[in-house]
């Protein structure tokens, strides 16, 4: 801002600036140039009038139409999606703004701050932030499984017993590669086929990167290569009500969220 004072000339009580300053305008600003520059004046005459033809300017540059740029921001906590605690983020700047600043979730990432981060994350012996989520996408992921029903195949004519194998196909059939190591399963035998069996649930733990844990619902859908022999399709396979294997997972599995398309038809409806 452009302060203004009062000085005296010459007797005349007049406005005059206290101080200049070199203001930048960020938006609202047009940047032109003639397109017909005019000529320069000769040394010791009084310059010529502009004509019309001087007026005339093209657009080079219109701040309105840039893009403001990111805000690089230090989160001061966990925000899921975002980043965990410390971490040096880039985000739109609406969003920055409106869901990081104003709750108190980070602050602007200013080289006082970087250096004071810095100096603490140095004195600092352990990273308490990395004991409760292993990433940014860990609680997305986590939530997103335990709304899912994974369907695990098995043999309708050769017997069977439920391992590990046949889960970690069955996430493969889904799009997600999950390794050995990070399902758990009961002590209790799954044997078929049993056509009692048939759309009955029951629970898996599944680990995400060695920290997080959730529970998954699979139902067992007996299956054949031959196409004469596949049971028939059923609509509504995967919606409610869900039987469990094991009684005492029932209130589990009750618990869990529901899959998204049953969220979408009961909203429909």
């Amino acid at each position: 801002m452009l302060r203004l004072g009062f000085q005296l000339l010459g007797g005349v009580r007049t406005l005059q600036p206290s101080f200049s300053v070199k203001i930048e305008q960020i938006r609202t600003t047009y940047i032109l140039k003639r397109r017909f520059p005019p000529g320069l004046d000769k040394k010791n005459r009084p310059p010529k009038p502009l004509k019309t033809k001087h007026f005339v300017y093209d657009e080079v540059d219109n701040t309105n139409l840039k893009a403001e740029p990111n805000l690089k921001l230090i989160l001061t906590s966990f925000v899921e999606g975002i980043g965990l605690k410390n971490d040096v983020v880039s985000v739109r700047p609406n969003f920055g703004r409106t869901k990081l600043l104003s709750p108190g979730l980070a602050i602007y990432a200013s080289p006082e701050n970087l250096e004071k981060l810095k100096t603490e994350l140095e004195k600092s012996s352990e990273n308490v932030q990395s004991m409760l989520h292993s990433s940014r996408f860990a609680e997305l992921t986590r939530r997103d499984l335990a709304s899912w029903i994974l369907v695990v195949l098995v043999n309708k004519e050769n017997p069977w017993t439920i391992e590990k194998w046949h889960i970690r196909a069955a996430f493969r059939r889904s799009g997600i590669c999950v390794p050995d190591h990070a399902i758990k399963m009961g002590d209790r035998t799954i044997t078929g086929p049993n056509f009692e069996l048939e759309k009955k649930q029951f629970l898996v733990t599944v680990t995400i990167n060695n920290l997080e844990t959730t529970p998954v619902r699979c139902m067992i859908r007996h299956w054949s290569s031959l196409p004469e022999l596949r049971l028939p399709k059923v609509e509504g396979y995967l919606e409610p009500p869900y039987e469990p294997v094991f009684e005492d997972e029932r209130q589990i599995i009750a618990t869990l969220p529901l899959p998204p398309f049953c969220l979408k038809k009961s909203v429909a409806t």
